[in-house]
């Protein structure tokens, strides 16, 4: 079953936000663990996120006992280890998009929620959607939104978006591995959506203190890496104009 209306829905939020200058949001998210083959376990990741396009990044991310702060200028990304007040830099200039890619690739780091960020929009969200279903409007936390089921090969997921056609925010997602025993789930909510934040001076830029430790960082080897490297190398790396059209 592929209903059209869940796709139209989800297609508006994703579009809606990839098109947005700027975003600031909290989020709280739960996810599963299965341990010893059965028994699961669920953790919890909370955080803020604040993007600027063409100016910068930042999210500071709780999960269990660790806390990050990430930061990302136009020039560089740094990740801070907050507990331990260690950092690492990464000279870097081009797109929040491409960022988010080569620090995955080549470093095996997920910036926190980057995809409610990415401007791929539409082609991000439902790329690889098989089966959508419209299950009506509801209530969530006494706010009015769509209810929609999307089913693609490797998970099952759910999402809410709130009903104002002016601001289709997406509320919650719920995603489900149905290959694994025990049904594992994430559960990801999403509040306080501001598209017009205040944003102080040096917010996206890390300043160590005089006690902060500076770690160095190895990238993953892979062929990816590499390729993306290579890619860097020759194109978005050189042309660090990118960032200018986040």
């Amino acid at each position: 079953r592929f209903d059209p209306e869940a796709v139209e829905i989800a297609a508006a939020a994703a579009d809606f936000l990839a098109r947005q200058p700027r975003i600031a949001l909290d989020w709280f998210v739960s996810y599963d663990v299965i341990v010893v083959g059965r028994e699961k376990i669920t953790y919890t990741r909370s955080g803020t996120n604040l993007l600027s396009r063409g100016e910068g990044f930042y999210a500071y991310s709780e999960n269990r006992d660790r806390v990050r702060d990430y930061f990302y200028d136009g020039g560089a990304f740094w990740l801070r280890n907050v507990e331990d007040d260690a950092y690492v830099e990464i000279p870097f200039a081009g797109s929040f998009e491409t960022l988010v890619e080569r620090i995955r690739v080549e470093y095996d780091i997920p910036l926190p929620i980057w995809e409610l960020l990415s401007r791929a929009g539409t082609d991000g969200l439902l790329a690889e959607v098989e089966a959508a279903a419209y299950l009506g409007e509801t209530l969530f936390a006494g706010r009015p939104v769509h209810h929609l089921a999307f089913a693609q090969y490797d998970q099952d997921w759910q999402i809410w978006v709130s009903t104002d056609p002016e601001r289709p925010e997406i509320v919650a997602l719920i995603g489900t591995d149905p290959y694994t025993q025990g049904w594992p789930q994430y559960r990801a909510y999403f509040h306080n959506w501001d598209f017009d934040p205040e944003i102080a001076e040096g917010a996206f830029t890390f300043e160590p203190g005089p006690d902060a430790i500076r770690m160095a960082l190895p990238k993953v080897e892979s062929a990816a890496a590499a390729e993306l490297d290579a890619l860097l190398s020759g194109g978005a790396r050189a042309g660090g104009g990118d960032a200018e059209n986040q």
